[in-house]
This record gives C-alpha cells, sequence and structure tokens, in this order.
C-alpha cells in the first residue's frame, strides 16, 4: 500500500512540475505572441503609409508637366479651337 501511494505522489509531483514547466514556456510564447502581433500592427501603418506617398507621388507626376509639354498641349488645344471655329462658321453660313 505504501509502494502505491509513493507511486501516486511521483507521478503527482511529475505532473505538477511539467505543468508548471508548460505555463511558463506558454507565458514566453505569450509574449512572444503580444510582440509579433505589435510589430505586424507597425509594419501595416508602414506599408500604408508607403502607399499614400506613392499615391501622391503618382499624383506629383501627373502634375508636375514639363514646359515642353505644356507647350504642346497648349498648341494642340488652340488648334482644336480653330477647329472648332471653322466648323461652327461653315454650320452659320
Amino acid at each position: 500500500m505504501k509502494n502505491i501511494i509513493e507511486n501516486i505522489e511521483n507521478k503527482l509531483t511529475k505532473f505538477i512540475d511539467n505543468h508548471n514547466e508548460l505555463k511558463s514556456k506558454l507565458e514566453i510564447i505569450e509574449k512572444e505572441n503580444k510582440k509579433i502581433s505589435l510589430k505586424l500592427i507597425e509594419k501595416k501603418q508602414e506599408v500604408l503609409n508607403l502607399q499614400e506617398k506613392i499615391k501622391l507621388m503618382n499624383i506629383s507626376k501627373s502634375v508636375d508637366v514639363s514646359n515642353e509639354d505644356l507647350q504642346s498641349t497648349r498648341l494642340k488645344i488652340n488648334e482644336y479651337v480653330r477647329e472648332i471655329d471653322k466648323c461652327i462658321a461653315l454650320l452659320n453660313k
């Protein structure tokens, strides 16, 4: 009988030790998980910021027209206006 009780005590001690070890490991893993989650949030925000920068750069590129392009565009518009004026004059005859 004494032998059975000692055996049970040994198993219980091992079980408690295992439980404590696993509990400790779980705490470590939860801390790591929290760190990684925070890092993920930071990286997502960084991606959003970079996407916004790209968007602004693309907008500025489309607005930033060189003088040659601007002059060329103005000439083309003037040419179209003259053509439209000719068409209107022909319609009025």
